[in-house]
Protein backbone atom coordinates (compact mmCIF):
# COMPACT_ATOMS: atom_id res chain seq x y z
CA UNK A 1 0.00 0.00 0.00
CA UNK A 2 2.47 2.69 0.86
CA UNK A 3 5.03 1.60 -2.56
CA UNK A 4 1.90 2.35 -4.10
CA UNK A 5 0.75 4.94 -2.71
CA UNK A 6 4.16 6.84 -3.90
CA UNK A 7 4.00 5.71 -7.25
CA UNK A 8 0.38 6.46 -8.34
CA UNK A 9 1.11 10.09 -7.04
CA UNK A 10 2.65 10.23 -10.34
CA UNK A 11 2.88 7.09 -12.20
CA UNK A 12 -0.63 7.66 -14.36
CA UNK A 13 1.08 11.02 -15.38
CA UNK A 14 4.20 10.30 -16.59
CA UNK A 15 3.00 9.82 -20.32
CA UNK A 16 0.69 12.83 -20.01
CA UNK A 17 3.79 14.65 -19.10
CA UNK A 18 5.38 13.89 -21.94
CA UNK A 19 2.26 14.73 -24.24
CA UNK A 20 2.19 18.15 -22.73
CA UNK A 21 5.89 18.54 -23.48
CA UNK A 22 5.03 17.84 -26.98
CA UNK A 23 6.01 14.25 -27.51
CA UNK A 24 5.32 12.70 -31.03
CA UNK A 25 3.99 9.28 -31.52
CA UNK A 26 7.16 7.85 -32.34
CA UNK A 27 8.46 9.13 -29.26
CA UNK A 28 5.86 7.63 -27.41
CA UNK A 29 6.40 4.51 -27.89
CA UNK A 30 9.90 4.74 -27.58
CA UNK A 31 9.17 5.93 -23.88
CA UNK A 32 6.76 3.01 -23.04
CA UNK A 33 8.80 0.70 -25.25
CA UNK A 34 12.18 1.62 -23.36
CA UNK A 35 10.16 1.48 -19.79
CA UNK A 36 9.21 -2.24 -20.36
CA UNK A 37 12.12 -3.31 -21.37
CA UNK A 38 14.54 -1.38 -19.04
CA UNK A 39 12.47 -2.78 -16.39
CA UNK A 40 12.90 -6.47 -17.21
CA UNK A 41 16.15 -6.78 -18.84
CA UNK A 42 18.18 -7.28 -15.87
CA UNK A 43 15.60 -9.35 -13.70
CA UNK A 44 17.40 -12.48 -14.82
CA UNK A 45 20.65 -11.84 -13.33
CA UNK A 46 19.10 -10.14 -9.89
CA UNK A 47 16.39 -13.40 -9.41
CA UNK A 48 19.32 -15.67 -9.93
CA UNK A 49 21.09 -13.26 -7.36
CA UNK A 50 18.36 -13.67 -5.04
CA UNK A 51 17.57 -16.84 -5.25
CA UNK A 52 21.63 -17.98 -5.18
CA UNK A 53 21.57 -15.92 -1.78
CA UNK A 54 18.39 -16.73 -0.15
CA UNK A 55 17.27 -13.76 0.38
CA UNK A 56 15.05 -11.41 -1.15
CA UNK A 57 14.11 -8.26 0.91
CA UNK A 58 17.59 -6.45 0.24
CA UNK A 59 16.63 -6.41 -3.46
CA UNK A 60 13.15 -4.83 -2.32
CA UNK A 61 14.56 -2.33 -0.49
CA UNK A 62 17.46 -1.39 -2.94
CA UNK A 63 15.97 -1.18 -6.29
CA UNK A 64 12.67 0.74 -4.59
CA UNK A 65 14.88 2.93 -2.98
CA UNK A 66 16.65 3.80 -5.80
CA UNK A 67 13.61 3.95 -8.57
CA UNK A 68 11.97 6.06 -6.07
CA UNK A 69 15.17 8.90 -6.08
CA UNK A 70 15.19 8.93 -9.28
CA UNK A 71 12.11 10.80 -9.50
CA UNK A 72 13.69 13.74 -8.65
CA UNK A 73 15.65 14.76 -12.03
CA UNK A 74 12.05 14.69 -13.48
CA UNK A 75 11.82 18.58 -11.54
CA UNK A 76 14.57 19.43 -14.29
CA UNK A 77 13.31 18.25 -17.75
CA UNK A 78 12.28 20.36 -20.50
CA UNK A 79 12.06 17.74 -23.49
CA UNK A 80 10.19 14.44 -24.24
CA UNK A 81 13.73 12.41 -24.65
CA UNK A 82 14.84 13.79 -21.14
CA UNK A 83 12.05 12.34 -19.18
CA UNK A 84 12.22 8.99 -21.58
CA UNK A 85 16.15 8.43 -20.42
CA UNK A 86 14.74 9.36 -16.63
CA UNK A 87 12.04 7.12 -16.93
CA UNK A 88 14.37 3.85 -18.33
CA UNK A 89 16.51 4.35 -15.87
CA UNK A 90 14.20 4.19 -13.07
CA UNK A 91 12.64 1.16 -14.69
CA UNK A 92 16.38 -0.62 -14.90
CA UNK A 93 16.28 -0.11 -10.70
CA UNK A 94 12.62 -1.48 -10.68
CA UNK A 95 13.93 -4.43 -12.65
CA UNK A 96 15.54 -5.42 -9.07
CA UNK A 97 12.25 -5.45 -7.31
CA UNK A 98 10.15 -7.72 -9.99
CA UNK A 99 11.73 -10.98 -9.32
CA UNK A 100 12.25 -11.04 -5.30
CA UNK A 101 8.57 -9.97 -4.64
CA UNK A 102 7.24 -12.95 -6.75
CA UNK A 103 9.58 -15.18 -4.91
CA UNK A 104 8.94 -13.65 -1.88
CA UNK A 105 5.25 -14.07 -1.97
CA UNK A 106 5.87 -17.82 -3.47
CA UNK A 107 7.58 -18.60 -0.56
CA UNK A 108 5.12 -17.58 2.25
CA UNK A 109 1.48 -17.62 0.39
CA UNK A 110 0.45 -21.78 0.01
CA UNK A 111 -0.33 -23.16 -3.23
CA UNK A 112 -4.18 -23.55 -1.53
CA UNK A 113 -4.81 -19.93 -1.59
CA UNK A 114 -1.81 -17.70 -3.86
CA UNK A 115 -4.96 -16.43 -5.70
CA UNK A 116 -6.91 -15.33 -2.42
CA UNK A 117 -3.29 -13.94 -1.11
CA UNK A 118 -2.70 -12.30 -4.32
CA UNK A 119 -5.92 -10.56 -4.51
CA UNK A 120 -5.50 -9.17 -1.04
CA UNK A 121 -2.34 -7.53 -1.63
CA UNK A 122 -3.13 -5.85 -4.65
CA UNK A 123 -6.31 -4.93 -2.97
CA UNK A 124 -3.88 -3.18 -0.67
CA UNK A 125 -2.01 -1.82 -3.57
CA UNK A 126 -4.60 -0.31 -4.97
CA UNK A 127 -5.96 1.20 -2.17
CA UNK A 128 -2.65 3.00 -2.04
CA UNK A 129 -2.65 4.07 -5.47
CA UNK A 130 -6.04 5.08 -5.92
CA UNK A 131 -5.96 7.43 -2.54
CA UNK A 132 -2.69 8.88 -4.23
CA UNK A 133 -3.96 9.63 -7.74
CA UNK A 134 -7.23 10.89 -6.95
CA UNK A 135 -5.37 13.27 -4.22
CA UNK A 136 -2.18 13.93 -6.73
CA UNK A 137 -4.99 15.19 -9.74
CA UNK A 138 -6.98 17.13 -7.49
CA UNK A 139 -3.51 18.57 -6.34
CA UNK A 140 -2.31 19.73 -9.65
CA UNK A 141 -5.61 21.03 -11.32
CA UNK A 142 -5.70 23.19 -8.02
CA UNK A 143 -2.28 24.60 -8.57
CA UNK A 144 -2.42 25.04 -12.16
CA UNK A 145 0.31 26.91 -14.06
CA UNK A 146 2.64 25.02 -16.84
CA UNK A 147 3.28 21.38 -16.81
CA UNK A 148 6.22 21.99 -14.35
CA UNK A 149 4.77 23.94 -12.07
CA UNK A 150 1.94 21.27 -11.49
CA UNK A 151 3.66 18.36 -11.05
CA UNK A 152 6.57 19.66 -8.75
CA UNK A 153 5.24 18.99 -5.71
CA UNK A 154 3.80 15.66 -6.46
CA UNK A 155 7.04 14.43 -7.91
CA UNK A 156 8.49 15.60 -4.41
CA UNK A 157 5.89 13.55 -3.05
CA UNK A 158 6.79 10.17 -4.75
CA UNK A 159 10.03 10.64 -4.45
CA UNK A 160 9.98 11.03 -0.53
CA UNK A 161 6.82 8.10 -0.20
CA UNK A 162 8.49 5.78 -2.34
CA UNK A 163 11.56 5.84 -0.58
CA UNK A 164 10.06 5.80 2.86
CA UNK A 165 7.91 2.53 1.59
CA UNK A 166 11.31 1.05 0.68
CA UNK A 167 12.58 1.14 3.92
CA UNK A 168 9.12 -0.38 5.63
CA UNK A 169 10.22 -3.49 3.83
CA UNK A 170 13.30 -3.87 6.48
CA UNK A 171 10.66 -4.52 9.37
CA UNK A 172 10.43 -8.11 7.70
CA UNK A 173 12.04 -10.48 9.05
CA UNK A 174 13.23 -12.82 6.47
CA UNK A 175 15.03 -16.45 7.25
CA UNK A 176 17.32 -17.63 4.64
CA UNK A 177 15.75 -19.80 2.36
CA UNK A 178 15.74 -23.70 3.07
CA UNK A 179 17.86 -22.85 6.31
CA UNK A 180 21.23 -23.78 6.84
CA UNK A 181 20.51 -27.19 5.66
CA UNK A 182 18.58 -26.22 2.38
CA UNK A 183 20.92 -23.67 0.91
CA UNK A 184 23.87 -26.28 1.07
CA UNK A 185 24.74 -27.31 -2.37
CA UNK A 186 22.26 -24.95 -4.10
CA UNK A 187 23.24 -23.73 -7.19
CA UNK A 188 22.91 -20.79 -9.88
CA UNK A 189 19.55 -20.98 -12.02
CA UNK A 190 19.59 -24.64 -13.76
CA UNK A 191 18.46 -23.47 -17.90
CA UNK A 192 17.78 -27.05 -18.92
CA UNK A 193 15.39 -27.60 -16.21
CA UNK A 194 13.54 -24.41 -17.30
CA UNK A 195 13.81 -25.11 -21.02
CA UNK A 196 12.44 -28.88 -20.00
CA UNK A 197 9.22 -27.07 -18.54
CA UNK A 198 6.56 -27.69 -21.15
CA UNK A 199 4.42 -25.25 -19.14
CA UNK A 200 6.61 -22.67 -18.73
CA UNK A 201 7.29 -22.64 -22.28
CA UNK A 202 3.77 -22.72 -23.49
CA UNK A 203 2.61 -20.16 -21.26
CA UNK A 204 5.84 -17.64 -22.05
CA UNK A 205 5.24 -17.71 -25.92
CA UNK A 206 1.16 -17.48 -26.02
CA UNK A 207 2.26 -14.25 -23.23
CA UNK A 208 4.75 -13.06 -26.29
CA UNK A 209 2.53 -12.95 -29.28
CA UNK A 210 -0.29 -11.11 -26.78
CA UNK A 211 2.06 -8.90 -25.19
CA UNK A 212 3.08 -7.41 -28.34
CA UNK A 213 -0.20 -6.40 -29.80
CA UNK A 214 -1.43 -5.25 -26.45
CA UNK A 215 1.15 -3.02 -26.01
CA UNK A 216 1.23 -1.59 -29.79
CA UNK A 217 -1.60 0.83 -28.22
CA UNK A 218 -0.32 1.57 -25.06
CA UNK A 219 1.75 4.91 -26.80
CA UNK A 220 -1.40 5.75 -28.00
CA UNK A 221 -4.21 5.79 -24.90
CA UNK A 222 -2.46 9.55 -23.44
CA UNK A 223 -2.62 11.03 -26.69
CA UNK A 224 -6.17 10.24 -26.75
CA UNK A 225 -6.71 11.35 -23.63
CA UNK A 226 -5.09 14.76 -24.14
CA UNK A 227 -5.12 15.56 -28.27
CA UNK A 228 -8.78 13.98 -28.72
CA UNK A 229 -11.22 13.80 -25.62
CA UNK A 230 -8.95 17.29 -24.08
CA UNK A 231 -8.66 15.82 -20.41
CA UNK A 232 -7.64 17.57 -17.54
CA UNK A 233 -5.54 16.59 -14.64
CA UNK A 234 -8.63 15.23 -12.71
CA UNK A 235 -10.16 13.35 -15.46
CA UNK A 236 -6.79 11.92 -15.63
CA UNK A 237 -7.02 11.00 -12.10
CA UNK A 238 -10.60 9.98 -12.31
CA UNK A 239 -10.07 7.46 -15.28
CA UNK A 240 -7.08 6.10 -12.91
CA UNK A 241 -9.34 5.54 -10.12
CA UNK A 242 -12.38 4.02 -12.02
CA UNK A 243 -10.23 1.04 -13.30
CA UNK A 244 -8.11 0.78 -9.49
CA UNK A 245 -12.13 0.68 -7.62
CA UNK A 246 -13.40 -1.59 -10.73
CA UNK A 247 -10.26 -3.92 -10.01
CA UNK A 248 -10.41 -4.06 -5.91
CA UNK A 249 -14.01 -4.87 -6.61
CA UNK A 250 -13.49 -8.14 -8.69
CA UNK A 251 -10.26 -9.02 -7.53
CA UNK A 252 -12.11 -10.00 -4.03
CA UNK A 253 -13.80 -13.10 -6.30
CA UNK A 254 -11.05 -13.13 -8.85
CA UNK A 255 -8.75 -14.60 -5.85
CA UNK A 256 -11.15 -17.45 -4.83
CA UNK A 257 -12.23 -18.25 -8.02
CA UNK A 258 -8.84 -18.70 -9.27
CA UNK A 259 -8.15 -20.84 -6.34
CA UNK A 260 -10.88 -22.83 -6.36
CA UNK A 261 -12.25 -23.08 -10.23
CA UNK A 262 -8.71 -22.94 -11.73
CA UNK A 263 -6.49 -20.21 -13.39
CA UNK A 264 -6.92 -20.70 -17.23
CA UNK A 265 -10.87 -19.64 -17.66
CA UNK A 266 -9.64 -16.46 -16.01
CA UNK A 267 -6.52 -16.13 -17.85
CA UNK A 268 -8.49 -16.72 -20.90
CA UNK A 269 -11.38 -14.16 -20.45
CA UNK A 270 -8.97 -11.94 -19.34
CA UNK A 271 -6.60 -11.89 -22.23
CA UNK A 272 -8.93 -11.99 -24.48
CA UNK A 273 -12.17 -9.75 -23.51
CA UNK A 274 -9.46 -6.96 -23.38
CA UNK A 275 -9.44 -6.54 -27.10
CA UNK A 276 -12.39 -3.99 -26.39
CA UNK A 277 -10.00 -1.39 -24.69
CA UNK A 278 -8.63 0.22 -27.37
CA UNK A 279 -11.66 -0.05 -29.67
CA UNK A 280 -13.43 1.97 -26.80
CA UNK A 281 -10.53 4.09 -27.03
CA UNK A 282 -10.09 4.50 -30.85
CA UNK A 283 -13.91 5.96 -31.34
CA UNK A 284 -14.11 8.19 -27.77
CA UNK A 285 -15.24 11.29 -28.50
CA UNK A 286 -15.59 11.98 -24.91
CA UNK A 287 -14.01 11.35 -21.56
CA UNK A 288 -16.95 9.58 -20.56
CA UNK A 289 -16.33 7.62 -23.44
CA UNK A 290 -12.78 6.71 -21.86
CA UNK A 291 -14.58 6.35 -18.48
CA UNK A 292 -17.18 3.37 -20.02
CA UNK A 293 -14.14 1.72 -20.69
CA UNK A 294 -12.29 1.14 -17.59
CA UNK A 295 -15.61 0.60 -15.63
CA UNK A 296 -16.69 -1.96 -17.93
CA UNK A 297 -13.23 -3.25 -19.74
CA UNK A 298 -10.87 -2.70 -16.43
CA UNK A 299 -12.16 -5.54 -14.40
CA UNK A 300 -10.67 -8.34 -17.09
CA UNK A 301 -7.39 -6.81 -16.60
CA UNK A 302 -7.56 -7.52 -12.78
CA UNK A 303 -8.81 -11.14 -12.85
CA UNK A 304 -6.24 -12.39 -15.53
CA UNK A 305 -3.47 -9.89 -13.51
CA UNK A 306 -3.91 -12.43 -10.10
CA UNK A 307 -4.24 -15.51 -11.85
CA UNK A 308 -1.43 -15.15 -14.11
CA UNK A 309 0.90 -14.38 -11.17
CA UNK A 310 -0.86 -17.85 -9.52
CA UNK A 311 -0.29 -19.87 -12.38
CA UNK A 312 3.34 -18.58 -13.13
CA UNK A 313 3.59 -19.56 -9.31
CA UNK A 314 2.43 -23.32 -10.31
CA UNK A 315 4.27 -23.88 -12.60
CA UNK A 316 7.78 -22.67 -11.59
CA UNK A 317 9.58 -24.62 -8.60
CA UNK A 318 10.47 -22.59 -5.24
CA UNK A 319 13.84 -22.93 -5.54
CA UNK A 320 14.38 -21.40 -8.60
CA UNK A 321 11.44 -19.22 -8.51
CA UNK A 322 12.55 -16.13 -8.98
CA UNK A 323 15.07 -16.37 -11.72
CA UNK A 324 11.93 -18.38 -13.46
CA UNK A 325 9.64 -15.04 -12.98
CA UNK A 326 12.96 -12.89 -14.07
CA UNK A 327 12.96 -14.58 -17.48
CA UNK A 328 9.45 -14.87 -18.00
CA UNK A 329 9.10 -11.09 -17.47
CA UNK A 330 12.31 -10.24 -19.75
CA UNK A 331 10.76 -12.51 -22.63
CA UNK A 332 7.23 -10.58 -22.58
CA UNK A 333 9.25 -7.19 -21.92
CA UNK A 334 11.44 -7.75 -25.18
CA UNK A 335 7.60 -7.98 -26.89
CA UNK A 336 6.53 -5.22 -25.54
CA UNK A 337 9.38 -3.07 -26.32
CA UNK A 338 8.74 -3.96 -30.19
CA UNK A 339 5.02 -4.01 -29.71
CA UNK A 340 4.97 -0.41 -28.23
CA UNK A 341 7.70 1.24 -30.94
CA UNK A 342 6.07 -0.41 -33.98
CA UNK A 343 2.87 0.89 -32.51
CA UNK A 344 4.20 4.67 -32.36
CA UNK A 345 5.96 4.16 -36.12
CA UNK A 346 2.67 2.54 -37.32
CA UNK A 347 0.86 5.40 -36.74
CA UNK A 348 3.35 7.48 -38.92
CA UNK A 349 3.08 4.81 -41.39
CA UNK A 350 -0.36 5.36 -41.68
CA UNK A 351 0.05 9.01 -42.21
CA UNK A 352 2.01 8.38 -45.14
CA UNK A 353 -0.99 6.23 -46.95
CA UNK A 354 -2.76 9.77 -46.72
CA UNK A 355 -5.36 9.15 -43.63
CA UNK A 356 -5.38 12.22 -41.04
CA UNK A 357 -3.41 11.90 -37.46
CA UNK A 358 -7.18 10.51 -35.89
CA UNK A 359 -7.64 7.99 -38.22
CA UNK A 360 -3.87 6.89 -38.15
CA UNK A 361 -4.65 6.17 -34.44
CA UNK A 362 -7.74 4.56 -35.12
CA UNK A 363 -6.09 2.14 -37.46
CA UNK A 364 -3.59 1.28 -35.16
CA UNK A 365 -6.44 0.36 -32.24
CA UNK A 366 -7.94 -2.09 -34.82
CA UNK A 367 -4.39 -3.53 -35.72
CA UNK A 368 -4.10 -3.92 -31.55
CA UNK A 369 -7.13 -5.16 -30.99
CA UNK A 370 -7.29 -7.71 -33.25
CA UNK A 371 -4.07 -9.07 -32.03
CA UNK A 372 -5.11 -8.83 -28.29
CA UNK A 373 -8.01 -11.27 -29.73
CA UNK A 374 -6.19 -13.58 -31.01
CA UNK A 375 -3.62 -13.43 -28.93
CA UNK A 376 -6.03 -14.24 -25.80
CA UNK A 377 -7.33 -17.22 -27.35
CA UNK A 378 -4.06 -18.77 -27.46
CA UNK A 379 -4.35 -19.63 -23.98
CA UNK A 380 -6.90 -22.25 -24.13
CA UNK A 381 -4.16 -24.46 -24.06
CA UNK A 382 -2.45 -24.22 -21.49
CA UNK A 383 -2.58 -26.60 -19.17
CA UNK A 384 -3.78 -26.48 -15.49
CA UNK A 385 -1.49 -27.97 -12.67
CA UNK A 386 -3.84 -28.98 -10.03
CA UNK A 387 -7.66 -30.48 -10.02
CA UNK A 388 -9.98 -28.08 -8.82
CA UNK A 389 -13.17 -28.75 -6.61
CA UNK A 390 -15.36 -26.29 -8.15
CA UNK A 391 -16.29 -24.04 -11.16
CA UNK A 392 -16.56 -20.58 -12.30
CA UNK A 393 -20.51 -20.57 -12.22
CA UNK A 394 -20.36 -23.10 -9.14
CA UNK A 395 -18.15 -20.40 -7.11
CA UNK A 396 -20.48 -17.41 -8.52
CA UNK A 397 -23.86 -18.35 -6.85
CA UNK A 398 -21.75 -19.45 -4.06
CA UNK A 399 -20.31 -15.91 -3.57
CA UNK A 400 -23.71 -14.80 -4.30
CA UNK A 401 -25.59 -16.55 -1.97
CA UNK A 402 -22.82 -15.69 0.73
CA UNK A 403 -23.26 -11.88 0.10
CA UNK A 404 -26.95 -12.03 0.32
CA UNK A 405 -26.86 -14.07 3.32
CA UNK A 406 -24.32 -11.88 5.01
CA UNK A 407 -26.53 -8.76 3.71
CA UNK A 408 -29.61 -9.82 5.70
CA UNK A 409 -27.79 -10.87 8.89
CA UNK A 410 -26.23 -7.55 8.79
CA UNK A 411 -29.73 -5.88 8.11
CA UNK A 412 -31.28 -7.83 11.42
CA UNK A 413 -28.39 -6.58 13.68
CA UNK A 414 -29.18 -3.17 12.44
CA UNK A 415 -32.98 -3.61 12.97
CA UNK A 416 -31.86 -5.41 16.71
CA UNK A 417 -29.45 -2.93 17.48
CA UNK A 418 -32.17 0.21 16.37
CA UNK A 419 -34.87 -2.23 18.71
CA UNK A 420 -32.45 -1.50 21.25
CA UNK A 421 -31.86 1.42 21.19
CA UNK A 422 -35.40 2.69 21.36
CA UNK A 423 -35.63 0.74 24.20
CA UNK A 424 -32.62 2.32 25.95
CA UNK A 425 -34.29 6.04 25.00
CA UNK A 426 -37.94 5.10 26.36
CA UNK A 427 -36.07 4.06 29.71
CA UNK A 428 -34.38 6.94 29.15
CA UNK A 429 -37.50 9.10 29.02
CA UNK A 430 -39.08 7.43 32.06
CA UNK A 431 -36.30 7.97 34.13
CA UNK A 432 -35.66 11.41 33.32
CA UNK A 433 -39.52 12.71 32.82
CA UNK A 434 -41.66 15.11 34.44
CA UNK A 435 -42.68 13.14 37.51
CA UNK A 436 -46.01 11.70 38.21
CA UNK A 437 -48.60 14.73 39.92
CA UNK A 438 -48.98 14.61 43.57
CA UNK A 439 -52.11 14.54 44.80
CA UNK A 440 -53.45 17.75 47.05
CA UNK A 441 -54.01 16.66 50.60
CA UNK A 442 -57.09 18.39 52.40
CA UNK A 443 -55.32 20.49 54.75
CA UNK A 444 -53.34 21.78 52.06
Amino acid sequence: MASNFGGGVINPYVPIYAVQLGASPSEMGWLRSLNNLFSNVMQVPWGMGSDRIGRYVPFIVLGGAISSLLWLPVLFVTTPWQLIVIVALQALANSMVAPAWAALLGRVLPKSARGAGTANINAAASLGAISATLSSGFLMTRVGGSPAEMYRLPVLIAAVSGFGASLTMLTIRETKWGGREGSEGRRWFDWQALRKNQNFRRFAAFSIVHSFFMSMAWPLFPMTIVNIVKGDMLQVAFLSVISGVVALLTRRYSGRISDRAGRKPLIVAGRAGIFLYPLMYAFATSVYHLYMADLFIGSLGSIAEIAIFAYILDITTEEQRGASVAVYNTLTGFSTFFGSIIGGYLVGFFNTLGLDPAASMTATYIVSSSGRLLGGLLFLRISEQYAYPSSIRKEFIEIVAEDMKRTRYRIKRVEELGEMAELDLRRDMEYFGPSPKRERRPEE
